[in-house]
């Protein structure tokens, strides 16, 4: 089977989370990536097909939709593969559609990727995608969305995320005093929600000891460093920006003991199982299929309110409080590389295409 891959993503991304279990399906002989630019050469089966830019985007993404057409004749594609709706996934349903070859639509970012950007956008992005043979969602809530807004469910797969290999095999042998009482690692932005702890470390400053870590860059980070200092907890943390090295996110996390993630609305973050593969104590907010690895109380604790840093200081304060704690549920956390895998997500899809060419 020969695969159309249309999607952007970082290298890294692309790699670890789509490439890598889609080579391991015994269905793909081939897979040709269609984006702007091209990528890592992680295998002799994957072909990256680079349309000539221009400068007006709307023109660069026709062009890729003929390109796309050229390419489905060209190298005798069997199913289009989309990854996220704008524009990819337009693009490669459009493709698709043209072609008559079946599409499959990957969210990674929820069910927000819906509707966020108003009711307008929700109702066009579900008409379209609902015509799609096959939507992979990353969690249960995601699938719950989309049934409740129509989509038949038995078109529906949850395909989980995935972190780097390297974090599967993490060697917590090797662990010893973690430096870091709590770590946020994302993208600084307002969706991202980390003024909230912020303000949930300043309320517990006092009751006991603790040193937090932000990694991560983006057009909230001045602001944040300007409310540390506004509330006077300037020493109690460390901006570190952006990191993309491997090793020193591996450093991090394993430096690090509670990983807390306060986003409004998410899918399943990468950084959540990077985290707890590291043995890091989940504490994350109730949104998105990122509680769905989560058992409160036993492998992470997940927060209702995102506006009030209340319940995430006390959810901060129990486990500082509780070495024992803490250590109990990092290892029950650490459990997650048991369940996640490439070659589990590579099953996941033989399945998928095993029911595309069964229609065929």
């Amino acid at each position: 089977m020969n695969v159309l891959l249309v999607a952007k993503l970082s290298n890294q991304t692309l790699t670890e989370n789509i490439l890598s279990p889609l080579l391991k399906s015994s269905y793909v002989d081939h897979v040709y990536v269609l984006r702007d630019f091209p990528g890592d050469m992680i295998d002799g089966k994957v072909t990256y097909l680079s349309p000539e830019k221009v400068s007006e985007s709307r023109i660069r993404h026709i062009r890729k939709v003929v390109a796309g057409v050229r390419y489905c004749s060209k190298y005798k594609i069997d199913v289009i593969i989309g990854v996220l709706n704008t524009p990819h996934g337009y693009i490669g349903k459009a493709i698709g559609a043209m072609m008559n070859i079946p599409y499959i639509h990957i969210t990674i970012a929820g069910h927000r990727e819906f509707w966020l950007g108003g009711k307008i956008r929700e109702r066009v992005n579900l008409a379209v995608f609902r015509k799609a043979r096959i939507i992979t969602v990353t969690g249960q809530q995601t699938l719950a969305y989309l049934v409740s807004k129509g989509f038949d469910a038995d078109r529906i797969v949850v395909l989980p995320n995935l972190p780097n290999q390297a974090f599967m095999d993490s060697n917590m042998q090797e662990e010893g005093e973690r430096k870091y009482d709590i770590v946020s690692f994302s993208r600084i932005d307002k969706n991202k929600n980390i003024g909230l702890l912020l303000r949930a470390v300043s309320r517990i400053k006092n009751e006991c000891s603790v040193k937090l870590i932000v990694a991560g860059d983006g057009e909230e980070l001045d602001n944040l460093k300007r409310m540390a200092k506004e509330l006077a907890i300037g020493e109690y943390i460390d901006f570190v920006g952006y990191i993309s090295d491997l090793e020193d996110k591996l450093r991090i996390y394993r430096n690090s003991r509670i990983f807390v993630s306060c986003s409004k609305g998410e899918g399943f973050p990468v950084s959540l199982l990077e985290a707890m593969s590291c043995g890091c104590v989940p504490v994350v907010s109730n949104v998105g299929d990122i509680v769905d690895v989560i058992r409160h109380g036993t492998n992470g604790f997940v927060f209702n309110d995102v506006d009030s840093e209340m319940e995430l200081a006390g959810c901060l304060m129990r486990l500082l409080s509780d070495k024992e704690l803490v250590d109990k549920t990092s290892r029950e956390a650490r459990k997650i590389v048991e369940s996640i895998s490439v070659e589990g997500n590579a099953g996941i899809w033989d399945n998928v295409f095993a029911r595309i060419t069964a229609r065929q």
